[in-house]
């Protein structure tokens, strides 16, 4: 059956892992090695400026709007290994202080410098609270009930089964499934519902907002 439809819609079969869009495709956990292509394409951006005499400024800048947007499209579509986002802050370090030299020290610890700059930092991101932030807004349609969202339709129907985000077991379902269940008590503390008519909203387990009826 599989050969004919192969055939007759001229597919070509393929086998976890893949890449798509530049993004790998998998069937278990998100490990370090299927994020080299991040770490080396990151590699590749810096070992292409060595050629150019760049101020720390000019290094900062590019940090901010280059390396970072790499991360960021990773970012959105995976909670990314500790290992990776160590990684990836190594590269970043280095650059900065170093440029294309072989000399230099960091002036500074790294989480002063991922402050903003009206706090005394430099305004670079810091990955780990990034790749949480950009992770909550899935889990955030989730919570809005976004039909729009065909896979917001396939998490109600395979992990949620009428259940509340907020008490559905967390041990069930994929890696990747019970690690975005696990920014549910980040989320909390901000999140209030009005209950309206009562077609998204859960009395028992939904907080409630202070004019909520």
């Amino acid at each position: 059956m599989r050969e004919h439809l192969l055939a007759a819609l001229q597919f070509q079969e393929g086998h976890l892992p893949l890449r798509y869009l530049g993004l790998p495709l998998l069937a278990s956990r998100l490990s370090i090695s299927d994020c080299q292509p991040l770490l080396l394409k990151i590699d590749s951006r810096i070992k292409g400026w060595d050629s150019i005499q760049l101020s720390f400024a000019g290094r900062l800048q590019l940090i901010k709007s280059v390396l970072m947007s790499l991360n960021v499209y990773w970012a959105m579509a995976f909670i990314l290994p500790k290992g990776v986002i160590r990684a990836v802050e190594k590269r970043m370090r280095h650059f900065l202080w170093k440029g294309n030299s072989a000399v230099g020290y960091p002036k500074v610890a790294w989480s002063d410098v991922c402050r903003p700059m009206e706090e005394g930092g430099l305004g670079i991101r810091d990955i780990l609270a990034l790749n949480k932030a950009l992770m909550s807004r899935h889990l955030w349609n989730v919570i809005q009930s976004n039909q729009s969202s065909i896979w917001v339709q396939w998490i109600a129907h395979t992990h949620l089964r009428h259940k509340s985000v907020w008490t559905v077991d967390a041990k069930g379902g994929s890696w990747g499934w019970r690690k975005l269940l696990r920014l549910r008590s980040a989320l909390l503390p901000y999140i209030e519902f009005k209950v309206g008519n009562g077609e998204i909203f859960s009395i028992w387990h939904d907080p409630w907002h202070s004019s909520a009826l």
